[in-house]
């Protein structure tokens, strides 16, 4: 059994602990309040119990979200969403969307923020912000147009990070299951708060940064803003230098399919592409393959990819 099963396990098992739901609503509500104390005593309290670690802590919650929120087995998918709620007493508070294969949700947030939840992700928020924040917790990806509010800040945090928000359109995306945590910045100005050493990068419009959370190193470079906002709104998607098993990886959260490489070292092949005249799984991965880098064959409902 791995660390992730043992953490949901542990998250079924405790599920009716009034002890756990006070430490959960401890993080949560200082998290709303922006009381970085309460915020670190609550997580330090949750450690303590759980051994877990704070950057741990939201990778585990949204590793056991997503995986389950693919919806292969629906009763599976309910038990999840059920007993997350339970453990973090959400029934009073907050909300949590979540989105399956195939499939994106559009979230209007209590003070207007419009979000583009896209398949097999999650975000968590209050029924009503207050203190001086406006938070929420994402795992997976999303589009955002944040309505200004120059009294409180707008942030999504993403556990190795938050992304502070100043009225502004972007995009971020943090799966669990992959090394590289993205943010795109179309208008507006955002700041992205490491949880480590890197400390903090401002963006400008025009401008993606990529995290990788395996060495802590960043990748900086401009995009076409306008297109990509454009790829985003016919439901495309847009490949920028994305490793071809990050690529897969999306490509089976955004349709029903099951590909998977069979040559490991395929895996840092890295492509740039862009789909939105509504392309399917197969002519994606034939288009990205004009340079014959790959062979594709499938069996028994898989699609293979091997040298």
């Amino acid at each position: 059994m791995n660390r992730n099963d043992e953490f949901r396990d542990w998250m079924l098992e405790n599920e009716d602990n009034p002890e756990l739901d006070i430490v959960m609503r401890k993080i949560l509500d200082a998290s709303a309040s922006d009381d970085q104390y309460l915020e670190e005593e609550g997580f330090a309290e949750f450690k303590a119990k759980t051994g877990v670690h704070r950057s741990e802590y939201w990778k585990r919650i949204g590793y056991y979200a997503v995986r389950t929120a693919a919806c292969l087995f629906i009763p599976l998918l309910m038990t999840c969403i059920w007993s997350t709620r339970k453990a973090f007493n959400l029934e009073q508070d907050w909300v949590t969307v979540c989105t399956s294969i195939a499939e994106t949700e559009n979230v209007i947030l209590p003070d207007g923020t419009e979000i583009r939840l896209s398949p097999c992700s999650q975000i968590f928020y209050p029924e009503k912000f207050t203190g001086r924040q406006r938070k929420v917790m994402l795992v997976g990806e999303a589009f955002l147009d944040v309505t200004p509010d120059t009294r409180r800040q707008f942030v999504v945090s993403l556990g190795s990070m938050d992304v502070v928000v100043h009225g502004t359109r972007f995009s971020v995306s943090s799966f669990p299951e992959e090394n590289e945590d993205e943010v795109a910045l179309i208008e507006g100005s955002v700041e992205m708060r490491f949880s480590n050493e890197v400390g903090s990068i401002f963006l400008s419009p025009g401008e993606l940064v990529k995290y990788d959370r395996s060495t802590c190193m960043t990748e900086r470079r401009k995009f076409a803003a306008n297109y990509f906002e454009e790829v985003v709104n016919a439901g495309g998607l847009q490949f920028s230098n994305e490793r071809l098993e990050d690529i897969v990886a999306s490509l089976n959260r955004h349709f029903k399919v099951n590909i998977v490489i069979e040559d490991d070292s395929l895996n840092d092949e890295r492509f740039f592409a862009s789909f939105i005249n509504g392309e399917t799984a197969d002519e994606i991965l034939s288009a990205l393959n004009s340079g014959n880098i790959y062979r594709i064959y499938k069996r028994d409902n898989i699609t293979y990819i091997t040298k």
